[in-house]
């Protein structure tokens, strides 16, 4: 039997974030804009730098052994009001998919947000994402109507949604 948890982690969790980051990047090379190698590469003053940015909540799954199996940000951008911030990263470790664990991460992180009075949460979905897509929607995401081409690949673009809280 296993059972769930969130951890938000703290700046000095910043191996445990390179290592799901790395496992994720990894594992869905095309679901991120950054690349494994890339990453790879930082060293820990720029992972501790990605806590200035924002939280890192990490699902974790207990059962026959304790492990980390889901990831997502809630980061602001630069200037915005404290009342705004972005989902970014979303990723669930392969066995754990199509099991609500995007949904019970999403909805941890979604009603803490609510509690500590954010109005809006932003997010980018990669066009053709269609899982993705279809979990933002069933929590009440819309699109902008908004596609920004991915700087690496002009061809691809992905597309800004909103939740109002």
């Amino acid at each position: 039997m296993t059972s769930f948890r969130v951890d938000v982690l703290t700046e000095d969790d910043w191996r445990r974030l390179r290592d799901i980051r790395l496992a994720a990047l990894k594992d869905d090379p095309r679901a991120f804009l950054a690349t494994h190698d890339t990453e790879a590469a930082f060293g820990e003053g720029r992972w501790r730098h990605q806590f200035v940015r924002g939280e890192w909540n990490v699902m974790v799954a207990d059962g026959a052994r304790i492990r980390d199996v889901g990831l997502v940000g809630v980061t602001r951008e630069p200037g915005a009001p404290s009342q705004e911030c972005y989902l970014e990263y979303l990723w669930v470790a392969r066995g754990f998919r199509r099991h609500g664990v995007a949904s019970m991460l999403l909805r941890a992180v979604i009603d803490r947000l609510r509690y500590s009075g954010v109005h809006t949460v932003w997010l980018y979905v990669l066009d053709g994402n269609a899982p993705a897509m279809r979990l933002y929607q069933s929590f009440g995401f819309q699109s902008t109507n908004e596609r920004l081409p991915l700087p690496q690949n002009p061809e691809r673009t992905e597309e800004r949604m909103r939740l109002r809280l």
